[in-house]
């Protein structure tokens, strides 16, 4: 009764190439067939006596690139990647291709793209190995090295392809990162751009009144200030003619006295217009009195106007400078809203 009809399974039914479809393809096309996997089975034990050599003089050759000396010192240690290097060296003999093989091979991939080694140093990598082992596998089979080194390259062919495979799967998860990043980043800024649209749309609203207002206040306070302007001259005209009034009322104040004068030589005939010089005097005295309460008071508005239209002058300059500002905030109003539209026109982009 043999072990397929015990139901046993032994290591030797493990042996071979155990895949199915795409994987199955994929061996087959790189030329590795169950005879390559059962040379290398067969040296299992000398790999074991060369593994050592070749690891040690691969990391001899590997630390000599200060760039691969920087990664590996920066993520891991030198034993413990030489421990990796070593269950890796004896794991190709060990003459099975299944699934778990395509895994393992897979997962050491996606560190080494994750810890930043390129592709170009991986593969160069393989060549370098091959070449080590070769050396070694002449010394120890001078006969035989050339159908085992032949074998051993399919299967580092192989373990290259599988390699670039997890390096591709690597950048497009980073890839689809930075796609779902960048929608991220777009509907946080179609959000700000709504907000600032909306806040545009009220600044400018408000920019227009206060422009407008601002216009209105400037021209209404030019319009005061050549009232008071006006105002100010006609001041001055009252008070020339008071001043004109005054020597009419000073000449006026002379005729009386000279009147009296005369109706003083007259006697008796001149008393009737002595009486009338008398009045004529009594009325330019309080003429001139009554002149100069007018011009009193023409000096108090006149002051008065001065201080105002001083201050008209300065409103007009403020209300000019406010119309200004409106301006240049409905200026400010506009370039913000040119962003915006950029904004908007990025993110349909």
């Amino acid at each position: 009764m043999n072990n397929h009809m015990m139901g046993r399974t032994t290591a030797s039914d493990r042996l071979g190439i155990h895949l199915t479809g795409a994987r199955l393809q994929q061996v087959a096309f790189t030329g590795i067939t169950e005879e390559d996997l059962k040379i290398l089975h067969a040296q299992e034990a000398l790999f074991g006596t060369i593994t050592d050599l070749v690891v040690d003089e691969l990391y001899e050759r590997l630390l000599q690139e200060p760039e691969l000396a920087a990664i590996i010192n920066s993520h891991s240690t030198l034993d413990r990647l030489k421990g990796t290097q070593r269950w890796y060296f004896q794991s190709l003999t060990a003459g099975l291709i299944d699934e778990a093989f395509f895994e393992r091979r897979l997962h050491i991939g996606r560190i080494h793209s994750r810890i930043g080694l390129t592709t170009n140093w991986y593969l160069g990598t393989y060549m370098l190995y091959l070449q080590i082992a070769t050396q070694q596998l002449k010394r120890a089979l001078p006969d035989q090295w050339a159908v085992v080194v032949m074998s051993l390259s399919k299967l580092f062919n192989l373990d290259s392809q599988v390699v670039l495979e997890a390096y591709e799967e690597d950048e497009k998860e980073k890839i689809q990162r930075m796609v779902e990043e960048k929608q991220h980043l777009l509907l946080r800024v179609n959000a700000a751009v709504q907000e600032l649209t909306s806040m545009i749309a009220e600044l400018n609203a408000s920019s227009r009144k206060m422009a407008d207002s601002a216009e209105n206040t400037a021209e209404l306070q030019r319009s005061s200030n050549e009232q008071v302007k006006e105002l100010h001259r006609q001041v001055e005209d009252i008070g020339s003619l008071g001043t004109t009034m005054k020597e009419v009322s000073d000449q006026t104040h002379l005729i009386g006295l000279n009147a009296s004068i005369e109706a003083a030589r007259a006697g008796e005939e001149g008393r009737g217009f002595a009486v009338v010089a008398n009045e004529i005097r009594k009325l330019a005295a309080n003429s001139k009195q009554s002149l100069g309460l007018i011009q009193e008071k023409l000096g108090s508005i006149y002051t008065a106007l001065n201080l105002v239209q001083r201050g008209s002058d300065q409103t007009v300059i403020l209300a000019e400078g406010q119309a200004a500002s409106s301006q240049e905030l409905s200026a400010f109003v506009q370039m913000i809203e040119s962003v915006a539209l950029e904004l908007e026109a990025l993110q349909q982009e």
